[in-house]
C-alpha cells in the first residue's frame, strides 16, 4: 500500500533518501553502517514505517549530520 502524500513518514523517508544518496551509499551499504537490516531501512525510506528517535540518532551519526537536519523541510 502506497502511503498518502500527507503522511509525515513519506516525507521523512524522502529526506532520508536524499541524504543517503548525497553521501554515495546504496541502501544496503547504509543500512549496514547503521546496524539496521536493509529491508527495515527500505521500509523507512518508503514511508512505510515510523522510526524511533534512537534510530534517527544512529542514522544522523552515520550521515555525519545533526539529528535535527533529518527533519528540515518536513510539512507542518
Amino acid at each position: 500500500m502506497k502511503p498518502a502524500n500527507t503522511d509525515i513518514n513519506f516525507y521523512f523517508g524522502n529526506n532520508l533518501k536524499k541524504f543517503r544518496e548525497s553521501k554515495g551509499y546504496s541502501q544496503e551499504e547504509f543500512a549496514h553502517k547503521c546496524n539496521i537490516s536493509r529491508a527495515y531501512y527500505g521500509r523507512i525510506e518508503r514511508g512505510e514505517h515510523s522510526i524511533t528517535i534512537e534510530k534517527c540518532s544512529f542514522i544522523a551519526q552515520a550521515l555525519g549530520i545533526h539529528i535535527s537536519d533529518l527533519f528540515v523541510d518536513l510539512p507542518d
